[in-house]
C-alpha cells in the first residue's frame, strides 16, 4: 500500500492509463481474455512492479574506490 503513492512516473501512468484503455475496449467488444491482459497492466503500475521490480535487471553502480583502471597482464611462456 505504502509504494501505492509514492515514485509515479510518466511509463508508471502511461502503464496504467493502457490498461484501462485495454479493459475498457476488451468489455466493449466482448474479448474477455483481453480483459485479464488489460488487468495485468492495471496491477503492475499500482503496485509498482514489473520485469525490473526485483532489480534483475538493473546495471550494478561501479564502485570507484574498489575498482582499478589499470589492467593487469600475465605472460605466459
Amino acid at each position: 500500500m505504502i509504494n501505492l503513492f509514492k515514485n509515479w512516473n510518466f511509463v508508471r501512468l502511461f502503464r496504467l492509463s493502457m490498461g484501462i484503455f485495454l479493459i475498457v475496449e476488451a468489455v466493449k467488444s466482448g474479448m474477455w481474455i483481453l480483459v485479464a491482459v488489460g488487468a495485468v497492466f492495471v496491477v503492475m503500475p499500482l503496485l509498482n512492479i514489473g520485469c525490473c521490480a526485483t532489480g534483475n535487471c538493473s546495471v550494478p553502480s561501479r564502485d570507484s574506490k574498489n575498482s582499478s583502471d589499470e589492467v593487469r597482464y600475465e605472460e605466459i611462456k
